[in-house]
């Protein structure tokens, strides 16, 4: 697992997140109730979470820290705005068929 993680770049570890994003932000808007105003967070919070996860992920699974320390910003910075522009996507189509 750890290899698979370590060997994702920015542009497939991107892909991941947005899928995953996606996937996890959809469901949360269907199931769980909350209010409407308070949906829009779940696109803010879940491409930050998983970005977050996996990037960090190979030193929790035992690589050296040193040299993704230096990197954290671009790689969650850049995996975050990736699965956030379509989680918010998902989350406007959702509040637009509610709607009617």
């Amino acid at each position: 697992m750890k290899a698979f993680i370590e060997s994702l770049s920015l542009t497939s570890g991107a892909i991941v997140i947005v899928v995953l994003s996606v996937i996890v932000v959809w469901i949360l808007c269907s199931v769980v109730p909350v209010p409407p105003r308070w949906r829009w967070i779940w696109a803010l919070i879940v491409p930050f979470g998983l970005a977050y996860c996996l990037y960090w992920s190979p030193v929790w699974l035992g690589a050296d820290a040193s040299g993704y320390d230096v990197w954290k910003f671009l790689g969650i910075g850049g995996w975050f705005f990736a699965g956030f522009f379509p989680s918010a996507v998902v989350v406007w189509i959702l509040e637009k068929r509610r709607a009617k």
